[in-house]
């Protein structure tokens, strides 16, 4: 058995209302609808910094809103999420990755975002 890593792992979540439509779909998702969905991004450390304003932290969770805020503000809180995400479905699969394509150059501890559209029903994408 491999040995076990040791890391850090930090979780920042942040919420959106938005609607969709997943019109290739066969069943009620396929008219247009709506959520609040929550998304949680995971980044991954193996230290904490040792000196500085950032001591003992990984990373501050102030420079992980800073990155992702301006994006989920733009294009997905209180959008109609077809449009602005060009897709046709835009599944909850889908948003994952691409809310990690974008932010991984921004962030590069992250490894992974989870998207939540109902209170039991999550996707996740892990790099």
């Amino acid at each position: 058995m491999p040995p076990f890593r040791k890391m850090y792992r930090l979780e920042k979540t942040f919420h959106f209302e938005a609607g969709h439509a997943l019109k290739k779909h066969e069943g009620p998702c396929k008219t247009p609808h709506g959520h609040r969905y929550f998304v949680t991004l995971h980044l991954e450390f193996d230290s904490v910094q040792d000196a500085g304003p950032a001591k003992n932290m990984c990373q501050d969770f102030h420079e992980i809103k800073a990155a992702a805020k301006p994006l989920i503000d733009t294009y997905l809180d209180h959008q109609w999420l077809n449009d602005s995400l060009e897709t046709d479905s835009p599944t909850a699969e889908f948003i994952a990755k691409w809310i990690f394509d974008r932010l991984r150059p921004k962030l590069p501890h992250l490894v992974g975002v989870s998207v939540e559209e109902t209170a039991s029903c999550r996707a996740s994408f892990f790099f």
